[in-house]
């Protein structure tokens, strides 16, 4: 079974980080997952070292997580190693991993094709509080699926 997962995006304010914490929270509350032993991370291309953005911060508490702790990181050579799963946001952000890391080229997919669909999860940022809503209740949406599948995954 898969163990380490990184969650990238651009300047890991948003994205990443809330599905970090939602991901965390599901395999708080699965036992199955939670024996496996799986861990996450994230992790941004272009990082700005900054907290992770007052929207997040706040859609984050809606759903009874705190992200107030989150500072943002570059994605580095010691963070591709630990991961046995990379999970980006938009085609772009995969372009980028597999070119600064080429080694990662079958352990990175897009966030919504590992589940099974397609597309980018937007990028909230900028945008206001209802299109950070929108990317977590997505995230949410495919991070169960993504726990799903690693439960059938030996």
């Amino acid at each position: 079974m898969t163990k380490r997962i990184l969650f990238v995006c651009t300047g890991n304010i948003c994205r990443s980080p809330m599905a970090l914490v939602l991901f965390r929270d599901m395999v708080g509350k699965d036992r199955s997952l939670r024996s496996a032993g799986i861990e996450a991370d994230s992790a941004g291309t272009n990082p700005v070292y900054f907290a992770a953005t007052p929207e997040a911060i706040g859609v984050m508490h809606e759903y009874g997580l705190d992200l107030t702790g989150h500072a943002s990181k570059p994605l580095d050579g010691r963070l591709v190693d630990w991961a046995d799963l990379i999970l980006v946001k938009e085609l772009w952000h995969k372009r980028t991993v597999v070119s600064r890391f080429p080694e990662t080229v079958k352990k990175t997919h897009l966030l919504s094709e590992y589940v099974g669909e397609k597309g980018d999860v937007s990028d909230p940022y900028g945008s206001g509080i209802e299109a950070y809503r929108e990317c977590a209740a997505q995230l949410q949406e495919l991070l169960t699926k993504m726990a799903e599948r690693l439960k059938l995954v030996p």
